[in-house]
């Protein structure tokens, strides 16, 4: 596939990108806005002038755009920032790729749906409730007029092993150590996806030079008090840390898709290969953090 950038591989899913084109010997380059890591270059993805510089220093065949802002309730209240990021930024790279004739992955969610018939198959109707999702369902729609091919990948609930990391299996190990309770909605629905899956199975994408949108979540559909029980048990803590509440009663800024999620099938198909399970994906994190010194 050729040289690979990926843009935000400071982030979590830019890093498990990064760590899968590397074992499959693939060679790349990652770039970071505003977390520094060694080994990464800096760029800020709303500027035309630092793209295109950067996509005419290193010539990449694909780009994978990881670089977001994803806090939901901050692009509620801030949404500028946020469609200056989510739509603005994809769409200066979409022209830099173009000038060079690189593929474009695009990382999209489950949050361009409203949340009433999930989990939604690649070709259901977009309705989103957030600033977020509103920026994101327009930078699908921005960046399928502009480039060909273009690969748009909706994702929801990424997680993985990374101390550093403010992710949802992050979160739960800092509240299991500290043993704290925590109140975690109960009807908000979605698939768990592991960040080292969505990148195995993005690259397997990319390399089969696949365009148009597809789903790539974990196989398993379900609450997220459900998703922090399975994360408690298997850190060794009690079930009782988990206390299911409503949505309604957290009186968050954002609203949430409550029955999101996304089906698997096209995936599937295309990978040849079923999704990976929560079972298998827990299994990799335990792994993963036992390899860290971080579990018994």
């Amino acid at each position: 596939m050729g040289k690979a950038l990926v843009v935000g591989a400071s982030g979590l899913v830019g890093g498990a990108l990064m760590r899968a084109l590397r074992a499959a010997r693939i060679d790349c380059v990652g770039t970071y806005g505003s977390h520094p890591q060694a080994g990464l270059a800096a760029l800020d993805v709303t500027s035309p002038d630092q793209l295109r510089t950067c996509l005419e220093r290193h010539r990449p065949a694909t780009i994978f755009l990881a670089a977001a802002l994803t806090h939901v309730d901050y692009c509620e209240d801030h949404p500028g920032e946020a469609f200056k990021i989510n739509l603005e930024g994809p769409r200066e790279l979409a022209l830099a790729a173009r000038a060079i004739g690189a593929q474009l992955v695009f990382y999209s969610t489950d949050y361009v749906f409203d949340g009433k018939a999930g989990p939604y198959a690649e070709d259901a109707c977009a309705a989103p409730l957030s600033v977020y999702g509103r920026s994101k369902w327009a930078a699908e729609q921005a960046l399928q007029e502009m480039i060909e091919p273009v690969l748009i990948l909706r994702t929801t609930g990424a997680f993985g092993w990374d101390l550093n990391s403010k992710n949802f299996a992050m979160q739960v190990y800092h509240k299991v150590r500290a043993r704290e309770r925590m109140t975690i909605p109960m009807d908000q629905f979605g698939n768990p996806t592991l960040a080292d899956f969505l990148a195995e199975a993005s690259l397997a994408l990319a390399r089969q030079g696949a365009s148009g949108v597809v789903n790539v979540v974990g196989k398993d559909h379900l609450a997220r008090s459900d998703f922090a029980r399975a994360l408690v048990k298997l850190y060794g803590g009690s079930p009782d840390l988990v206390v299911p509440v409503s949505t309604e009663s957290l009186k968050q800024p954002a609203a949430r898709p409550l029955r999101g999620g996304l089906r698997t099938e096209k995936l599937e198909r295309l990978l040849g290969r079923p999704a990976i399970s929560l079972a298998d994906a827990l299994r990799r994190l335990e792994r993963q953090g036992k390899a860290d010194g971080a579990l018994a």
